[in-house]
């Protein structure tokens, strides 16, 4: 499913000025229901619920989303805001793969747990409503995009080989993240430092060439074992 924004929360060196009006009030609706799906679920979850939680009338509620997949929407919409900012600051960095990698640690390493859960609650609703889906498949398009566009950038700038796909190499570091922010859901004493560890030795070996991506299914199955045939390439992060 991609990447989702970090929370504004997550780092202040990221926060915005805060909202007034209108603008803060659909903050406050927003962050009640973050706060009701994270602790019971999507399902469970009614509107009257995120009202209670954000001290409001459901009738005002109402006003301002007409149902819980208009506060899907505007969860992603505001994490979408946060997300196209830090990734089009890491394709013009100087140093794109070293600040592709901060941005993963800051990302992985310091979305709250909570967080993670409530992911897996839109993820779900995803698969079984199609208003969500669309939303989702969305931004996972966009994310997806931005991060290929990391990689060519880093390829122009010499910092990877030239010879890397860009597209197969988001497609598996995508399942990846998407599997990391599953266990951390799952298993509350998931060390998440560690897994981080193995993300970026997994994509290191990716962006070196040493994985052949483009090799067919049976010549993979074939091989399962044999040592790597472009053993002693370069390290993406010499």
């Amino acid at each position: 499913m991609g990447i989702v924004g970090v929370s504004a929360d997550e780092d202040a060196s990221h926060s915005a000025p805060e909202p007034k009006g209108l603008d803060a009030r659909r903050t406050r609706i927003l962050d009640a229901f973050e706060i009701c799906i994270q602790r019971a679920g999507f399902h469970r979850t009614t509107m009257q619920d995120v009202a209670k939680e954000a001290g409001m009338s459901a009738g005002n509620l109402y006003r301002y989303f007409r149902s819980k997949e208009a506060l899907v929407s505007g969860v992603i919409g505001r994490d979408r805001e946060r997300f196209s900012a830090d990734f089009r600051e890491v394709a013009q960095s100087e140093d794109v793969m070293g600040s592709f990698i901060a941005l993963g640690r800051r990302h992985f390493t310091e979305t709250p747990r909570a967080r993670c859960i409530q992911f897996m609650e839109i993820w779900a609703e995803a698969s079984r409503n199609p208003i969500v889906a669309d939303m989702c498949s969305a931004v996972d398009r966009e994310i997806n995009d931005y991060m290929i566009a990391i990689i060519d950038a880093a390829k122009a700038s010499g910092q990877i080989p030239a010879s890397v796909d860009s597209v197969a190499t988001i497609t598996v570091l995508s399942a990846m993240g998407d599997g990391f922010f599953t266990r951390r859901a799952l298993e509350p004493d998931f060390d998440v430092w560690e897994g981080f560890r193995l993300l970026v030795n997994v994509m290191d070996a990716l962006l070196s060439g040493k994985v052949e991506l483009d090799r067919p299914l049976s010549d993979t199955t074939n091989s399962l074992g044999a040592a790597p045939a472009s053993e002693g390439k370069s390290d993406v992060r010499s």
